[in-house]
């Protein structure tokens, strides 16, 4: 993969300004050039506004931007709520459409999450959901759909992106796998507006136990997206994990 190459991001513009996507491609060596489109936003995880914001018409004109002037190859569409809270049907349906009118290959960190867990030959997981009751069925049912069983999961019941942002990973996972000490299923953590990178691989190992995050898989998904049949030499493997070697 070219250092040159250029992954585009769809994010939700719904919080501070601090999310690790926007410097994420400057710190990490290794990855090729990430230009981020800000889709408008209130950061309200509610069905009706998840629904709104996972809109194709909303999407289209900012990964247009992002393919014709900061030259996107790939585009990820990078919020889990919205783009698992229609199904999977829809979230496959959103992705093909997407696609087509930016004529470049497209996917979404909801489904990237489905091919991570497929890739790396998991069935089974725990689900530890910073979004509301409600919304976090719908996610549970969007993993069924693929053939994935949710065994144990907890609802923060984050009502906004922000409160996400600012909930304590360290802490919420620690918890979780105290109650659930179970390691033979991974743990997942959605939503693209917690940062995990930088404490994904600590979690890990101090939990014995395989984290995959929103962020991760969303990377994961659109570095394979632009053709990458092996990780560059100077990326860390720790920034992907498991994923790193499928």
């Amino acid at each position: 993969m070219a250092q040159e190459s250029c992954l585009g991001i769809l994010l939700p513009d719904d919080g501070p300004d601090d999310y690790e996507w926007y410097t994420l491609g400057d710190k990490v060596p290794g990855l090729p050039r990430i230009q981020v489109g800000k889709v408008p936003s209130d950061g309200h995880h509610a069905l009706t506004a998840l629904l709104a914001l996972g809109e194709v018409e909303r999407l289209a004109p900012v990964g247009r931007t992002l393919v014709e002037q900061d030259g996107a190859e790939v585009v990820v569409w990078a919020c889990t709520s919205a783009s698992f809270i229609g199904g999977l049907d829809w979230a496959r349906e959103q992705s093909v459409a997407l696609a087509a009118r930016l004529g470049v290959p497209v996917t979404s960190t909801a489904l990237a999450f489905h091919e991570a867990l497929a890739a790396l030959g998991h069935a089974r997981v725990d689900l530890l959901s910073p979004y509301p009751d409600e919304v976090t069925l719908r996610l549970v049912s969007f993993l069924r759909e693929g053939g994935v069983t949710v065994v144990n999961d907890k609802a923060l019941d984050c009502p906004y992106a922000a409160d996400s942002h600012r909930a304590d990973l360290a802490a919420e996972v620690l918890r979780f796998c105290a109650r659930y000490p179970d390691t033979s299923q991974p743990l997942l953590v959605p939503d693209t507006a917690v940062d995990s990178l930088s404490l994904r691989e600590a979690l890990s190992r101090e939990t014995g136990r395989e984290l995959l995050t929103a962020n991760q898989v969303t990377l994961w998904a659109g570095l394979r997206q632009l053709g990458a049949a092996s990780l560059p030499e100077d990326l860390p493997e720790s920034l992907l994990g498991p994923l790193a070697s499928v």
